[in-house]
């Protein structure tokens, strides 16, 4: 089974993500966008020494398919080249704000060089089968109306038992910000541990 997680925004709390990750030794990937930064660049390129950084385009549009074709090229291009001069190496993973895109914003990202672009479309355990349209398992937020009622903590383990049991995909993103708002530390602490621990899953 691959397991991943995600990160959108480059909020200062992200940094207490980096911290978890790195003690679970879970693959991550921290979607940064230029203005909504809160992280200095001595933090930036500590999270990049030991993960992968990933374009959210410059100034995080509310609709990306209300844009020009100018517009998307300025804020993917942009965005893309800000994080290779941070880091100095190719940048292959994109998420589009809000989950918002169509075709033609899946084609400007991909002409921009991106290989890979996030969706917010939960309920996901299947490798893509569209690389532009990769699709997650759960959204650590309170509710959804994909949760069915359920826990977003109760939702994860359910998602994490199907993708394990069929050797999938559990791929799990958040906002670090809606973390701190809704005062989750403590859930996902104890998911990471859960799926870190072997015994606890079975």
């Amino acid at each position: 089974m691959k397991i991943l997680t995600s990160w959108d925004d480059g909020h200062i709390q992200d940094m207490r993500i980096f911290d978890m990750v790195s003690n679970y030794k879970l693959r991550s990937i921290f979607f940064l966008s230029n203005i909504e930064l809160q992280l200095s660049m001595k933090n930036v390129k500590k999270i990049a020494e030991s993960f992968e950084l990933g374009g959210h385009t410059v100034s995080h549009p509310m609709d990306m398919k209300k844009l020009s074709s100018k517009q998307l090229i300025d804020e993917i291009e942009n965005n893309k080249k800000w994080l290779e001069d941070i880091v100095g190496k190719n940048i292959d993973w994109f998420c589009y704000p809000r989950g918002r895109y169509n075709e033609i914003v899946m084609d400007a990202v991909k002409n921009a060089g991106y290989r890979y672009a996030r969706t917010t479309l939960v309920g996901n355990t299947d490798y893509s089968v569209n690389n532009y349209r990769t699709h997650p398992s759960v959204h650590i937020y309170p509710t959804r109306k994909e949760y069915n009622g359920k826990s977003w903590l109760d939702y994860a383990k359910e998602q994490f038992r199907i993708a394990k049991e069929k050797d999938g995909v559990f791929h799990i993103f958040g906002h670090s910000w809606e973390i701190e708002k809704y005062n989750l530390w403590n859930e996902l602490e104890s998911f990471f541990k859960y799926i870190y621990e072997p015994n606890d899953n079975n």
